[in-house]
């Protein structure tokens, strides 16, 4: 059985972005274990996105933060991260608003830059380490995708 993550950041505008994955139950025995991944994903998410935490809903966390400072920081830039699980193979999506643009790969221009050794990367085995599938197993990002939502 699995948990919801769900982190809400705003924007430079005020407007509210929510970012919700499946991860693994919190119990006695993993909990110190799942709390440290989930500071990890949370340090990875900082490095990718622009805005500002002001809700994190796993273990009953609430963050509050102003209003960004940068006019960057736009819910409507989101990462599409596609990945799979990596047992069955079952493909799934999920977005990351407020992506920090300046991370994009120079040679694949719509896409984060995967193998950068940096903050890509940190999101990307942060994101693994931490996020399950509906099945409860380990699964792997495919492509982290910029793309422009209404929402």
């Amino acid at each position: 059985m699995a948990g919801i993550y769900t982190r809400t950041m705003i924007d430079y505008d005020s407007e509210a972005t929510t970012f919700r994955v499946r991860a693994t139950q919190l119990t006695a025995a993993n909990f110190d274990a799942q709390v440290a991944l989930n500071v990890a994903l949370g340090a990875a998410i900082v490095g990718i996105t622009r805005g500002h935490v002001t809700k994190i809903a796993y273990a009953n966390e609430v963050v509050t933060q102003p209003t960004p400072d940068d006019p960057l920081s736009q819910r409507e830039n989101k990462w599409l991260i596609r990945y799979h699980d990596a047992s069955t193979g079952d493909k799934y999506t999920c977005e990351l608003g407020t992506a920090d643009l300046s991370v994009l790969d120079p040679n694949n221009r719509g896409f984060a830059q995967m193998g950068d050794a940096d903050v890509v990367d940190a999101f990307v085995d942060a994101f693994e380490a931490y996020v399950v599938s509906a099945d409860d197993n380990a699964v792997e990002i495919d492509s982290i995708q910029f793309v422009g939502r209404n929402t």
